[in-house]
C-alpha cells in the first residue's frame, strides 16, 4: 500500500509527491513531472540523492569525490598532489672502497649494501640507491637535510 502526499500545478499536472511505501525503505521525495529519481530518507537513517548533492560551494559527486573551493577542485586531485603515494629505491651504484672513491653521505641516495667478497676483516666495496617518491604520478628524488 501507498499513500501519497501530491502537490500539484493548476493544471492539474503532478509538481511533487512525497510518499511511503508500507514495509518500504524510507520517506520519499520525488520531483514529479519535473523528473530527477527519488530522494530517500531511509529507516536506517542514511540519506540517498539520486545525483551529486551541493551543500553551498562543496558538491559531493556520486562517485565518492568532493569538490570545492577548500581543496582547489576536487579532493581527489588535492590528495594526489599533496601527499605521497609510494616509494622505492632506484638503480644500484657500486664501488670499491679499498683503493676506490668510496661514497660519501650525498643526497638522495641512502647506503643499501656493503660488501665483503674476500670474507677478510675489510668490507671491499658499497651499494647506494637514490631514494625516491611518488606524488601524483611523477617520480622524484628525496633530498636529505
Amino acid at each position: 500500500d501507498r499513500k501519497h502526499l501530491g502537490i500539484h500545478n493548476q493544471d492539474g499536472s503532478v509538481r511533487m509527491w512525497l510518499y511511503k511505501d508500507k514495509g518500504g525503505d524510507g520517506v520519499r521525495l520525488n520531483n514529479g513531472n519535473d523528473g530527477g529519481g527519488d530522494w530517500v530518507f531511509n529507516k536506517n537513517g542514511h540519506f540517498y540523492s539520486p545525483q551529486a548533492l551541493h551543500a553551498a560551494g562543496a558538491t559531493y559527486q556520486e562517485d565518492g569525490n568532493i569538490h570545492g573551493s577548500l581543496w582547489g577542485g576536487d579532493l581527489s586531485g588535492w590528495l594526489n598532489n599533496t601527499f605521497v603515494r609510494d616509494i622505492r629505491l632506484g638503480h644500484v651504484q657500486e664501488v670499491l672502497i679499498w683503493q676506490g672513491p668510496g661514497y660519501r653521505d650525498e643526497a638522495p641516495h641512502v647506503i643499501t649494501g656493503v660488501i665483503n667478497f674476500n670474507t677478510d676483516e675489510y668490507p671491499d666495496s658499497v651499494q647506494r640507491r637514490a631514494m625516491q617518491k611518488n606524488i601524483n604520478g611523477n617520480w622524484i628524488n628525496v633530498w636529505f637535510m
